[in-house]
């Protein structure tokens, strides 16, 4: 998959995987606020509506969780650096430039 790709499918993903518990807030607040009036065929059609919203929120976390993990491992390795011991033994075991004393700046 190319990077532009993975960049918009998780784009779209976070998107929304942030607003799918919104719009499932609402529309199971309506489905109450009908219930509660006497509409009962709306508040089924409502409840209807929030087990899609719900089963959408649950898919766009997967795939969100999927397409991060694709996009860890599209990127390049990090450039591999020295451990403090190493660098330091290496710095120890260097010997001086010529005329240098061990203790001398270079200038």
């Amino acid at each position: 998959m190319n990077r532009p790709a993975i960049k918009t499918a998780l784009l779209w993903g976070v998107t929304a995987t942030l607003l799918l518990p919104i719009v499932l807030a609402v529309v199971l607040g309506l489905g109450g606020l009908l219930g509660a009036v006497g509409d009962a065929a709306g508040a089924k059609a409502c409840s209807r509506m929030a087990l899609v919203a719900g089963a959408a929120w649950l898919v766009a976390i997967v795939v969100t969780t999927a397409t991060t993990a694709l996009a860890l491992l599209d990127q390049p390795p990090p450039p591999r650096r020295l451990n403090r011991r190493r660098r330091r033994r290496e710095r120890l075991l260097r010997p001086p430039g010529l005329g240098e004393e061990p203790g001398e700046r270079r200038g």
